[in-house]
């Protein structure tokens, strides 16, 4: 990731509606759909939308359609990479070390 995208993945996550849909998505290995994320977080439905763009934008999650149904899932390789990318610019943790922590 460079500067930019790890900005940008950042301030996607700043967002308290869209932190808690990256860590309900985290938290679901086969995905949610839209509107089953908005009735677990109690969100409008098209006030979601707006979050899960901007978080789909930086790479942080993506969708799939399943039918009628876009179903979305966090993207860890992504997700480890932003936090290896904080470790390693604000952490003074070693990219070695960074990778070793985030592999998998």
């Amino acid at each position: 990731m460079d500067e930019l995208e790890v900005i940008s993945a950042l301030r996607a996550l700043g967002e308290q509606t869209r932190w808690r849909v990256m860590r309900l998505l985290v938290s679901r290995k086969h995905g949610m759909a839209a509107g089953d994320i908005a009735g677990t977080l109690k969100v409008r439905q098209n006030t979601l939308s707006s979050h899960i763009a901007a978080l789909t934008r930086c790479g942080l999650i993506d969708g799939h359609r399943q039918g009628r149904k876009i179903v979305y899932s966090a993207d860890l390789r992504n997700a480890r990479r932003l936090a290896a990318q904080v470790l390693i610019n604000l952490g003074d943790v070693s990219e070695s070390a960074a990778g070793k922590l985030f592999r998998k």
